[in-house]
């Protein structure tokens, strides 16, 4: 195959087409040359000190500085960039988690990492040709090229069944891109490090994540504890594991950790009753009717944190609309009063509290 290079700005939709046929797509200039210096600053000094990992898996030749995220401001900037979020979400559903960060510095030879796929750490729980389970991003902080080790990719091997292997008659592409960059795979496709054949090592960043239901590989709430996740972007909260999944996995007492420790100012303590706590509260359906035709079909600015849990209210407004069983009905319902003050509190910050009081006396 001829690997196709997308530009940063690329549709969500366009990207995820060329995954669902190979696997694999890569993006040029999602990242500017200061925070890439940044990062390998960083990483430098992380691993000042580290021998490679010993393990056959590994190579021989690989140094790696673990939770990264922990311990790089430009690797939270990374992080942040809505796009990671959206393509992700397209695989894993909403409110999935960081499930690991790394510095990767490839040294000059050894042996290339053997060919593999991510998802074999939920194996055999989840198994091979179900929904993805893991989403990964591998940035450039130097140019990959395929004397360095950029990282091989097996075009289509998301769709092999479970038990084949790679065999030498399987096409393997060296994702070579300039620094910058980044390549991205899901769980199920095959691929490794290269072999670095040059004088000097070649660092790349890594940011993977998982459904928002699986547990992570890296503790994030241990490596960012909630005094350091604060001042974090509200993005990054959530994909530490700071907002509660649905609404109902990893809540204290039904709230959100976001939620009840008033993380960010965009994401602040409600203060708005929302459907089921009081005699006075809104109406989730009203609300999204009323959010829709204000700010969508009046063209009003809406945020992009407010669009996400709009949308996610819409699809959970739906299933309520459409469930008969009470039980099911009684969960659909707190999930979706999770959403809605979600996004009460986006409006909120924004500026929209007065409307928000209005809706609420009017659904009273």
């Amino acid at each position: 195959m001829k690997l196709h290079y997308f530009e940063k700005g690329a549709p969500v939709a366009e990207v995820k087409a060329y995954i669902d046929e190979w696997g694999f797509a890569v993006v040029s200039g999602i990242a500017d040359s200061e925070t890439m210096d940044g990062i390998a600053k960083d990483m430098r000094r992380y691993s000042r000190g580290m021998q490679p990992l010993e393990l056959e898996f590994f190579g021989g030749a690989l140094i790696k500085v673990e939770g990264f995220v922990a311990k790089s401001s430009g690797m939270v900037e990374l992080l942040n960039d809505p796009f990671l979020v959206d393509l992700s979400e397209e695989y894993l559903g909403a409110d999935l988690l960081l499930n690991a960060s790394g510095g990767f510095i490839l040294q000059p030879g050894r042996r290339p990492q053997p060919l593999h796929h991510d998802d074999v750490l939920y194996s055999p729980f989840i198994p091979r040709g179900g929904p993805e389970s893991m989403v990964n991003f591998m940035f450039a902080v130097t140019d990959f090229t395929s004397e360095n080790g950029a990282t091989r990719m097996v075009p289509g091997s998301h769709k092999w069944p479970e038990g084949r292997l790679p065999t030498d008659d399987d096409e393997v592409v060296d994702v070579e891109m300039p620094t910058g960059s980044v390549a991205i795979w899901l769980g199920s496709t095959w691929h490794g490090a290269g072999l670095n054949s040059t004088a000097i090592p070649r660092l790349g960043a890594e940011i993977a994540f998982n459904c928002g239901w699986l547990r992570p590989h890296e503790a994030y709430h241990l490596l960012i504890p909630p005094g350091l996740a604060r001042d974090l972007p509200p993005r990054v909260q959530e994909v530490l594991g700071y907002k509660a999944h649905r609404g109902m996995l990893g809540c204290i007492e039904q709230r959100s950790p976001m939620e009840l420790f008033g993380f960010s100012k965009s994401v602040p303590v409600r203060a708005v009753a929302v459907a089921g706590e009081s005699q006075r509260h809104v109406d989730l359906f009203d609300l999204e009717a009323w959010v829709t035709k204000y700010f969508l079909t009046q063209n009003h600015p809406l945020s992009d944190e407010a669009r996400r849990h709009l949308k996610r209210l819409s699809e959970i407004n739906a299933s309520r609309r459409e469930t008969a069983n009470r039980a099911d009905l009684d969960m659909l319902e707190v999930v979706a009063e999770a959403q809605g003050r979600g996004l009460i509190s986006c409006l909120e910050a924004a500026g929209f509290a007065d409307a928000i009081e209005k809706l609420q006396r009017l659904t009273a």
